[in-house]
């Protein structure tokens, strides 16, 4: 609950600072859209956007996914910053235990898995 009540302050501060009216569902949905602008470009992550977002239906249930009211701005914003985000993947296998995995299987008489696996990971496949 801490969490969901800093993300509130933080976006209620947002509209506060820039004069932007709370009254509205409409104004609700513009003014939180531009605070979502504003913490893209500032680099935060796509789970921080979610979180305010979760945070104001948690406030108020008749926004919910259960609830009568929808932010369809903020659904499209939030739709579009996850195309935008990167996915988290692995860091890749380090290159001296790929060549340590390889001369292994040189040494067990695969020659041919050992120039695959070289291969596979010059060309990352």
């Amino acid at each position: 609950q801490s969490g969901y009540l800093t993300k509130l302050t933080l976006f209620e501060q947002f509209a506060a600072d820039l004069h932007l009216p709370l009254d509205s569902c409409e104004n609700i949905d513009m003014a939180m859209v531009d605070y979502l602008d504003q913490i893209f470009l500032d680099g935060a992550d796509m789970d921080d956007a979610t979180r305010l977002y979760a945070s104001w239906c948690w406030r108020n249930p008749s926004f919910g996914r259960n609830g009568h009211i929808r932010l369809s701005r903020v659904s499209r914003a939030l739709q579009g910053w996850n195309k935008l985000s990167q996915t988290t993947t692995r860091a890749p296998m380090p290159w001296i235990f790929a060549a340590r995995i390889a001369s292994q299987m040189v040494l067990d008489g695969d020659l041919v898995g050992a120039l695959a696996l070289i291969t596979m990971f010059l060309c990352y496949l």
